[in-house]
């Protein structure tokens, strides 16, 4: 699904979303050019710690929890930094 589409499947809602397909512009955003909804919640902390609990066991899965009041998903990729 596109994202204008996940906004007019869940109007107003939390959303647990899984990226399908996506790149990252020359600005850092994450494009999410295709997704799937996994699941709607009535508040954030709810849909954060599934989140959260996705991620703890699958790093390699993509998902981010967002409000589909938003015009955009707007992701910005934070570059990690490491010393040695």
């Amino acid at each position: 699904m596109k994202w204008e589409e996940v906004r007019d499947a869940f109007p107003e809602q939390w959303v647990l979303i899984e990226v399908v397909q996506a790149h990252t512009n020359e600005h850092s955003e994450r494009i999410l050019d295709d997704m799937d909804p996994l699941k709607k919640f009535s508040n954030s902390p709810e849909a954060m710690k599934i989140c959260q609990e996705i991620h703890r066991y699958d790093l390699g899965r993509e998902v981010y929890v967002l409000h589909t009041s938003r015009k955009n998903p707007n992701i910005m990729q934070k570059k990690e930094i490491s010393i040695r």
